[in-house]
């Protein structure tokens, strides 16, 4: 067989390519620490790289999830607290101005403060995080969530929605609670019932906040507990629910019990007093704070005014143990959830580690075997090169 001077060089040139070509791509692999440049590379790894590197990006999401969760958490936390500290306040002012040596000029310096407060709570409710989203309007987190209005009663002009973000493949956590059920749905009176005095009393009647003494026996309706005069004896009579009329004489700070509750008035209604007792509904905190300042700022000028004054503090007082119930609530959900979200970012974290472990084991390059195969193709390549300049010394013409 003929072999030409020209496919000799061809040859020659040829195995130094592929000599130049397999330590480019050794010295490529060096570099970047990969053993797959390129799917042809390895199919199947490259398949294998590319499902691991999605689920690390997922799980790295979720991670960046789980810390917006938890500063938006520690933010509600932090309002919540200040909440509470402002409703503690709120109840040692209103025992205090509840008290029998305050004159009408203190009760309206301690109503100033109470207001105070309601301000201060109206800010609180409206905060916004780090990215200007107000926390508690619910799902319209661009909208400010409450708003005073012309008469002093605040209104929320967010929804009971609850924003989620998903912290791993199967579970949801909510960021935040909406204002409604922070400050908005709270119950009054003991939970089961609200009591109240008739504005029209002119005796000196303070009726307590009740209690529920057999739930089966307990039917929501509205009661009225009347008192009248007779033969200089005060007795009182129970309406409402379908109870009959009974006249029982009246006996101060004697329980009257009825329908499943019982409560208790102090002091000595007047003929023609009355109070009722309705289930109780939902009212507002902003509500609590601003009857509160009102009923202390209404003049005490004598015992009707002053047994008015007593029913509204009590009431007040009852309805504030409610609201901070519902906060202390709250707080506890958010500790809840800040307990899941660790809970969840460890478990991202291990989960992290063993993805990352897979994905190296499958693409990450032999440092020690990629050097070793680098030495050779270097030599390779020098061989190479070196025998090509021998070959095309192989000419006739260097003999004539």
């Amino acid at each position: 067989m003929r072999v030409s001077t020209t496919q000799i060089f061809r040859n020659g040139i040829g195995a130094i390519q592929d000599n130049q070509q397999g330590l480019a791509r050794t010295q490529l692999q060096l570099g970047t620490g990969k053993r797959i440049l390129s799917p042809s590379d390895d199919p199947s790894g490259a398949v294998q790289a590319l499902q691991f590197r999605s689920s690390v990006e997922k799980t790295e999401q979720y991670q960046r999830n789980g810390n917006i969760v938890e500063q938006r958490l520690r933010l509600s936390e932090t309002i919540l607290t200040s909440v509470g500290e402002g409703l503690q306040r709120v109840r040692e002012l209103a025992v205090q101005g509840n008290n029998g040596s305050q004159t009408n000029e203190t009760r309206r310096y301690i109503a100033g403060e109470i207001r105070q407060i309601l301000d201060e709570l109206v800010q609180l409710s409206n905060t916004r995080d780090a990215n200007g989203e107000y926390i508690y309007a619910g799902l319209t987190s661009l909208t400010q969530p409450f708003s005073p209005g012309a008469g002093g009663e605040v209104f929320y002009n967010g929804d009971d929605g609850q924003r989620r973000l998903q912290i791993s493949p199967v579970r949801q956590l909510a960021i935040g609670d909406s204002g409604q059920a922070v400050f908005m749905d709270i119950p009054t009176g003991n939970g089961t019932f609200v009591v109240r005095d008739d504005p029209g009393n002119t005796g000196g009647g303070v009726i307590d906040a009740g209690s529920v003494i057999d739930f089966n026996a307990w039917q929501a309706d509205t009661y009225t507990i009347s008192f009248s005069e007779v033969g200089g004896e005060l007795f009182y009579e129970v309406s409402g629910g379908g109870l009959p009329p009974v006249s029982t004489p009246f006996v101060e700070g004697e329980a009257i019990r009825f329908a499943g509750i019982e409560t208790r008035i102090q002091g000595t209604p007047a003929d023609g007093d009355s109070f009722t007792l309705s289930p109780s509904e939902n009212q507002d905190l902003f509500a609590t704070y601003r009857q509160l300042a009102e009923a202390l700022e209404a003049p005490v000028t004598d015992t009707p005014s002053r047994a008015r004054l007593n029913n509204a503090v009590n009431r007040a007082l009852v309805n504030l143990d409610q609201a901070l119930g519902n906060i202390l609530d709250t707080r506890a959900s958010v500790g809840s959830r800040l307990k899941t979200v660790e809970n969840q970012r460890n478990i991202n974290e291990d989960v992290l580690l063993q993805l990352r472990t897979t994905l190296s084991e499958i693409e990450d390059l032999d440092y020690a075997e990629a050097i070793s195969r680098f030495n050779l193709q270097q030599t390779a390549l020098q061989a190479a090169q070196q025998s090509y300049v021998q070959v095309q010394r192989l000419s006739l013409f260097n003999f004539i």
